[in-house]
């Protein structure tokens, strides 16, 4: 989120004893988990957006790629965030559906239409490329009204996704949760 850094999944958000347990039940698959803070260098009045995919894409991946042993392709890769991190996940897992095939947004700032265009210039690519678009939101969230017109333009548009309303704020809690309803669904 726009507060938080590579370390709040970590110490608020406990994305790490979540994981190892979901592991641990057999409930999830083992992943690698990368944790990026999620502003980027900008320079003054720029789309934030826009320099944090240069850095996830041309930096990030390749030094994972370079450093882990991690399979290839879009079928082993999501992209999911909450809050600004929701609107970056949906915004650069849609532009690049061929890199993520898993994308979520958590109580998303979500893009508007004009920064996922290209994505929707091409529905039948899009959901044949996608196993999973995944997003969620509380109903005392600020950003629910954002959320919902979002969720209007995927149906209207017939992108595949799943929509999550549930109880709850723009909270640690709620992403908690929605931590732990995602991370099972993915690479399956």
């Amino acid at each position: 989120g726009s507060g938080d850094n590579q370390d709040t999944w970590t110490v608020h958000g406990k994305a790490h004893w979540i994981l190892d347990n979901l592991i641990a039940e057999g409930k999830a698959v083992p992943m690698i988990v990368v944790m990026m803070d999620g502003h980027a260098q900008v320079p003054r009045g720029r789309d934030n957006t826009a320099y944090f995919e240069r850095d996830l894409l041309e930096d990030v991946m390749p030094f994972v790629e370079a450093n882990y042993r991690v399979k290839a392709g879009s079928k082993h890769r999501a992209i999911i965030g909450l809050s600004m991190g929701g609107g970056q996940s949906l915004t650069i897992g849609l532009n690049h559906a061929d890199r993520f095939a898993w994308v979520g947004g958590f109580s998303a700032s979500v893009p508007r239409e004009e920064n996922i265009g290209d994505a929707l210039a091409d529905i039948g690519k899009l959901n044949d490329r996608l196993k999973l678009l995944w997003v969620a939101c509380g109903e005392d969230d600020f950003l629910l009204d954002r959320n919902k017109a979002f969720i209007e333009l995927l149906g209207e548009k017939k992108v595949d996704h799943e929509w999550y309303l549930t109880k709850g704020n723009h909270s640690w809690p709620v992403w908690r949760g929605y931590l732990e309803d995602v991370l099972p669904r993915l690479f399956k």
